[in-house]
């Protein structure tokens, strides 16, 4: 569903807690980094959630408009196509979905009122008027409008992105790369198979081992890996160094020595990418530096041991 950076941006979220808090055990980290983890699954399937109420909401609105005493034209002609998106239809049917949905208690999620604005605002598309024109729909017609909702209306909307916020703290963090995600099933979607989006909740439980290991070693060896990275300070304090910077190159390092299977270059490129979002604007150029010269010690001295080739590089 998401990538490993994801992953490694929840562990270093963990982890700066810890810097901050150093008594703080392990076994609260791992509560604390599952706890985050479930969010971005709860998230996810709010998301979908709202999806489906918006196309769902043109039924409400056909119906309060022919219960109006006087009908306009424009009132008689409201469509409900969209109601009946072939994605929405095999989402609600998936008894994994309904699974997930009853399991993060996604009901009290929605706001009603919210729904009500995000089809409004849809229905000022002049894409989704052109839609709404269509005596019948097709799956690649039901496939685009749900696509342009989710890219054009949910990710455009300040009331969701508050929404949002108020119920995911991670919503900063995982809000926009989860439309991305959403979008990309929709675009992918074959008639009644909704696996990809079940799928991708499980591969990112299976990830979750990955997150935990990382956490732990880190923690683990952390007097270990400051011995590292004091003598490539150059002349640096280890106090004078931001808390935040400290964690990734630690979490870095951990990866060097104790992931085999994560080529060197993806773990420096990954914590320097992560440091350019998460930390100051000359950590990049500074963590670089220090990780570089780790590596190249690392490598010297033969304690960099990766498995398959073209991995040490």
């Amino acid at each position: 569903m998401l990538g490993r950076r994801n992953l490694r941006v929840k562990v270093m979220q963990v982890l700066y807690s810890k810097e901050l808090s150093p008594d703080t055990t392990l076994r609260f980290l791992e509560g604390q980094l599952d706890t985050n983890i479930n969010r971005t699954v709860g998230l996810y399937i709010t998301l979908l959630q709202y999806a489906i109420e918006v196309c769902k909401y043109s039924m409400v609105d056909k119906a309060k408009k022919m219960a109006k005493y006087i009908q306009t034209d424009e009132d008689k002609m409201v469509s409900t196509l969209v109601a009946a998106n072939r994605v929405v239809l095999a989402l609600e049917d998936n008894l994994e979905y309904q699974k997930l949905y009853k399991q993060y208690n996604v009901t009290q999620n929605i706001d009603r009122d919210l729904v009500r604005k995000l089809y409004t605002e849809l229905t000022t598309k002049l894409r989704y008027k052109e839609f709404a024109k269509l005596n019948t729909s097709t799956l690649e017609a039901d496939k685009d409008i749900l696509a342009f909702l989710v890219k054009q209306v949910f990710t455009k909307s300040e009331d969701l992105d508050m929404h949002m916020e108020e119920l995911f703290v991670n919503s900063d963090d995982d809000g926009q790369l989860l439309m991305l995600v959403i979008q990309k099933f929709i675009e992918a979607f074959k008639e009644g198979n909704t696996a990809h989006f079940m799928d991708a909740v499980g591969v990112w439980n299976d990830e979750k081992q990955y997150a935990v290991e990382l956490l732990r070693k880190t923690v683990d060896h952390n007097d270990d890996l400051l011995k590292y990275i004091e003598p490539a300070l150059n002349n640096w304090e280890m106090d004078r160094i931001a808390p935040l910077d400290l964690v990734l190159m630690k979490m870095a390092l951990c990866e060097l020595l104790f992931f085999p299977t994560i080529p060197v270059k993806v773990t420096i490129n990954e914590f320097i990418d992560i440091s350019k979002f998460y930390s100051t604007p000359k950590s990049k150029d500074f963590i670089n530096g220090v990780l570089d010269r780790i590596k190249n010690r690392l490598q010297e001295d033969g304690k960099i041991r990766k498995q398959g080739r073209g991995l040490v590089e």
